[in-house]
């Protein structure tokens, strides 16, 4: 009887745990503006106190401390600073994959806590993180190391835009796809 009763358990809680992670399907998919959701908006809304990765311990303060450290790695890349530029993105990335092992979905209106919703673009932001990587790459004469960055900031854009449907998301797919050997058929 022991034995039926855990047996039931366990299958009861492995039942709702796996409707727990499920999203409703989106049934209007409908373009959001860069004017909505772009990377100067997701900057201001986590400037203030800075986030180390010793410190970071819940969700969100993974995704603050990413975001940091892009919006520093951003300011590198346009100064041409490219290894402390490097560095930078690895070290957003290295927050927001931290993240993405609990949430893998990007979101325009993401609940950070009652009555406060973010840009939640995870996704996206490792996408332009590797994007910009492989550009750095590039200028130092490694093609192959910046073909793979461009490879794998396709695949995380992609997982955005299944998520939500953005013109940020779309012009960064089609800016990697332009720097990526089409193939021939």
């Amino acid at each position: 009887m022991k034995g039926k009763l855990f047996v039931l358990l366990v299958s009861a809680f492995l039942a709702t745990q796996g409707c727990a992670g499920i999203s409703p399907p989106k049934g209007d998919r409908r373009l959001i503006s860069l004017k909505e959701a772009n990377l100067k908006a997701v900057f201001e809304e986590n400037e203030g106190l800075e986030i180390i990765l010793e410190d970071a311990q819940e969700l969100r303060d993974f995704y603050r401390g990413g975001v940091q450290q892009k919006a520093k790695g951003e300011k590198k890349f346009q100064e041409k600073a490219y290894p402390e530029a490097m560095g930078l993105y690895r070290s957003s990335n290295e927050f927001f994959l931290t993240l993405l092992k609990h949430i893998d979905e990007d979101s325009a209106e993401y609940n950070l806590f009652e009555g406060t919703d973010i840009l939640f673009f995870p996704n996206l932001l490792v996408a332009d993180n590797h994007l910009k990587m492989g550009l750095i790459l590039r200028a130092m004469g490694r093609e192959g190391p910046a073909q793979r960055n461009w490879k794998r900031a396709l695949s995380y854009v992609k997982k955005s835009l299944r998520s939500e449907n953005t013109e940020w998301g779309l012009a960064l797919k089609n800016e990697i796809l332009s720097l990526l050997p089409s193939k021939k058929n």
